[in-house]
């Protein structure tokens, strides 16, 4: 498949790299000395930061705000101001993307913008620095990758094997009790897709996810065996602290069932035969990622 931006010119100069002069060599000095001369002098002074690199500081902020919760009106009015301002930079006074923000800045002052909104321009300007990431050809300052930003929802979903009675026993937990929306495989048709394609349908919406790890497969080596929960549970746990990151999956295990040593820093609870017996760690869980007060 061709390359979509194989034919976009060469990026602007405030994408590539500054350039730094050399500092001059010992040999130099003395060669200049010998002249009467004195080397050029160099600013040490920190460069300003190029519009792109302003906006990827946006989104880095304004993921903080939040994830810690702090969407006050000033914040988010400050983070509005910064995003106009990188975005003057780039396109100047007059274009559209600018004239919105110049919008945007009002209402920001005179009504505030609720968190969904904030979330939303939020997005928008994370798909704006995407773009110009894959435009310029190199990475502006994301060396590493970032999980999704959580939905606004309140839906949770339950990775499970072929415990269907503790699967509905914690349905029925997090519905009941907690007024929760949540959603399990078991519960919804397949309309002919493919698995994998069906739980991203219904996972993408999802806020946080509670694992059920079962002891569904026998595992038999030489001098060993073991119970450990089904390959599709794995998977779906490892989907999920991709997306969301591992603060908002909880992992709920079955006695006698083994996990992989590379799920140990993520949040467990561990239950005999009823899963309902964890209602205060599983309210716990909630509270700590705000799903409920």
């Amino acid at each position: 498949m061709a390359d979509p931006f194989s034919n976009y010119p060469e990026p602007p100069d405030w994408l590539l790299p500054k350039f730094t002069p050399p500092a001059p060599s010992p040999g130099d000095a003395l060669i200049r000395a010998m002249q009467g001369t004195t080397p050029p002098s160099y600013s040490t002074q920190t460069p300003e930061k190029s519009p792109a690199v302003k906006l990827h500081d946006c989104v880095t902020s304004g993921r903080k705000l939040l994830e810690t919760n702090k969407a006050a009106k000033d914040a988010i009015l400050q983070w509005v101001r910064r995003v106009r301002f990188a975005l003057f930079s780039m396109f100047g006074k007059d274009t559209a993307i600018v004239k919105d923000l110049d919008v945007l800045v009002k209402e920001t002052q005179s009504k505030g913008l609720s968190r969904d909104q904030f979330a939303q321009r939020l997005a928008d300007v994370e798909s704006l620095v995407d773009y110009l990431n894959r435009l310029g050809g190199y990475p502006l300052a994301c060396p590493v990758s970032q999980t999704s930003r959580a939905p606004s929802t309140k839906d949770v979903f339950i990775i499970h094997g072929h415990d269907e009675l503790n699967t509905r026993r914690l349905l029925q937990l997090l519905h009941g009790h907690f007024g929760l929306n949540p959603v399990a495989m078991l519960a919804k048709p397949g309309m002919s897709r493919p698995l994998t394609d069906k739980f991203e349908d219904e996972a993408r919406t999802c806020s946080f996810a509670f694992a059920l790890f079962t002891p569904d497969d026998e595992v038999v080596k030489p001098n060993v065996s073991y119970n450990q929960a089904r390959p599709n549970v794995i998977y779906e746990v490892g989907w999920f602290i991709g997306r969301l990151g591992r603060e908002r999956v909880t992992l709920i295990l079955k006695a006698v069932t083994k996990i992989h040593s590379d799920l140990d820093g993520v949040s467990q609870i561990r239950f005999g035969e009823n899963v309902e017996d964890k209602f205060l760690e599983i309210q716990n869980e909630l509270k700590a990622a705000k799903l409920i007060p």
